[in-house]
């Protein structure tokens, strides 16, 4: 039966070999090396690109300027050249220049300021016309018409002239690709006339570059600067490939890392439950053995037949102690396999007087106790009434307190018990004078296979579920479980239980069912 029981309590760790730390982070580091070589061919790649399309933009921005600048000269020398072929159609349709014919040749044409012709002739009778005086002109400039009968000099606003002429400008080369496949492609650069062809070449500007490419004489004081945009290869932010496919793969490898350390944490983890659970196997055999030998030892001697009544009553009641005592080992075991197994346990709750059931406790157990030289105050309240609990799952965890008081207690062995009640909770209370617990280890102490560090921790035996299984019965019951410890001068252990009257409750006691296993599993690895 007991060997039965020890094999249960074995196949409660996981079968099967398990798992090294290598062959569980080799995927892990195969994936973050995979990663960490993808975000760096990313990132040069981008890199690659954003360079390549920056450098064409460099290109196209000369290319632009210069072409702009002379389609604006080739419109220039068209303009001038048209305006002195208008003059000689006029001259040769109208004979003798006169005032009238030179104003409308002028008026004609924005651009041109004033002008003067003097006939080869007679020089004395050059006609003048000038536009009004009002126009303030900055720079003007001169140029001179021969023709068969004189010459026509005039003076002209480099500035209109070039107004006159900003259709060239508008007109700029466009690179497209794919337009065939119906995604055409395109880069524009935008281009305008400006007054400070000093700063020729190319510059860097916040968004992109720009180039600048003068003008031929005599309008080499201007020129034609074409900017390109590059914002949209860069950009800023998350408009940025670059930056965001970096960003991806860092946060990537990141997240990798988080899973080799959660990987790691849960193999520790899983390392020390496993470690627990061979302490388990081993103490919970020793605790098995020790009343199985006095069981036997006190069968053999009242089998031989020589004992006296006195004796034989004496031995009678060590083996009905020591029974006891395995009846609550195997319990506890049983309760631990259930909930490793994620089995479940109905509980009965019936009405119970708390005040019967921890006499009855301590009466049963009595014997025990002063083995142990232990003895145990109560303090009852009489007054509180019956509630619906589960007798035996609340003697269990009454039990395994008492039993906790025993086992680390020093020279002072008194416990004691105490029963009352507040508004809300009924209390049960289990005072020790013991070794206490340190704040450190309070935080753990219901926690499944944890025993407090003490200096003889191995010595006092122990699995470390008294108080986890303590703690989800109370759950169960729908209370909750306080401590209150200080190293060196005891633990006080509270079983809050909720206030419920057997006589509210009755009606409902035969469907009062709840599953203690349903509590204990999701605390359990």
């Amino acid at each position: 039966m007991f060997s039965d029981l020890i094999e249960r309590l074995r196949a409660l760790s996981p079968r099967g070999r398990r798992p090294d730390r290598v062959s569980i982070l080799l995927p892990f580091l195969i994936i973050s090396i995979g990663l960490g070589a993808l975000a760096w061919r990313s990132f040069d790649l981008s890199r690659k690109t954003e360079l390549s399309a920056k450098t064409l933009a460099i290109q196209y921005a000369g290319y632009s300027a210069e072409i702009a600048a002379r389609r604006v000269d080739a419109a220039v020398r068209t303009e001038m050249i048209r305006a002195s072929d208008d003059w000689r159609q006029t001259e040769r349709r109208d004979g003798a220049p006169t005032f009238a014919s030179v104003r409308e040749w002028v008026a004609q044409r924005g651009w041109i300021v004033s002008a003067i012709y003097v006939p080869d002739d007679d020089p004395a009778s050059s006609v003048y016309v000038s536009e009004l005086a009002a126009h303030d002109h900055a720079v003007r400039l001169s140029r001179e018409i021969f023709t068969s009968s004189g010459t026509m000099r005039y003076t002209y606003d480099p500035r209109r002239l070039l107004q006159a002429v900003q259709d060239a400008v508008k007109q700029q080369p466009l690179v497209r690709v794919g337009a065939e496949a119906g995604l055409p492609i395109g880069q524009r650069a935008d281009l305008t006339l400006v007054l400070d062809p000093h700063v020729e070449g190319l510059q860097r500007v916040d968004d992109g570059y720009r180039f600048t490419a003068a003008l031929a004489p005599p309008l080499q004081a201007y020129g034609v600067r074409a900017a390109v945009r590059t914002a949209y290869v860069g950009g800023r932010g998350w408009e940025n490939q670059r930056f965001v496919s970096l960003s991806v793969s860092i946060l990537a490898i990141i997240l990798t890392g988080a899973g080799v350390m959660l990987a790691l944490r849960g193999m520790n983890k899983e390392a020390e439950t496993t470690k627990l659970r061979g302490a388990l196997i081993a103490n919970v055999s020793h605790e098995l053995r020790t009343p199985l030998s006095m069981i036997r030892l006190g069968a053999e001697t009242l089998k031989l037949g020589r004992l006296k009544p006195q004796e034989r009553a004496e031995i009678e009641d060590q083996i009905l102690r020591e029974v006891l005592l395995l009846s609550h080992l195997v319990e506890n075991v049983l309760d631990v396999a259930r909930m490793q197994n994620r089995s479940t346990k109905a509980l009965a709750f019936t009405a119970v007087h708390p005040r019967d059931l921890i006499r009855g406790l301590v009466a049963t157990y009595e014997g025990w106790i002063r083995s142990k030289g232990f003895t145990v105050a109560l303090e009852l309240d009489e007054s509180i009434g019956p509630q619906m609990w589960d007798r035996d799952a609340v003697s269990r965890a009454l039990l395994n307190l008492i039993d906790n008081a025993i086992k680390y207690s020093n020279d002072d062995k008194a416990i004691d018990v105490a029963l009352r009640e507040t508004a809300e909770h009924v209390v049960i209370e289990v005072k020790d004078r013991g070794i206490g617990i340190d704040a450190k280890d309070a935080a753990r102490i219901f926690d499944p296979y944890y025993r407090a560090k003490f200096s003889d921790t191995i010595t006092r035996r122990g699995a470390g579920l008294g108080l986890t299984l303590v703690q989800q019965i109370v759950h169960s019951h729908g209370g909750r479980v306080e401590l209150e410890s200080q190293p060196g001068a005891g633990s006080t252990f509270r079983l809050l239980f909720p206030r419920e009257l057997a006589d509210a409750a009755a009606d409902d006691a035969t469907d009062s069912r709840r599953s203690l296993g349903e509590t204990l599993a999701p605390g359990l690895p």
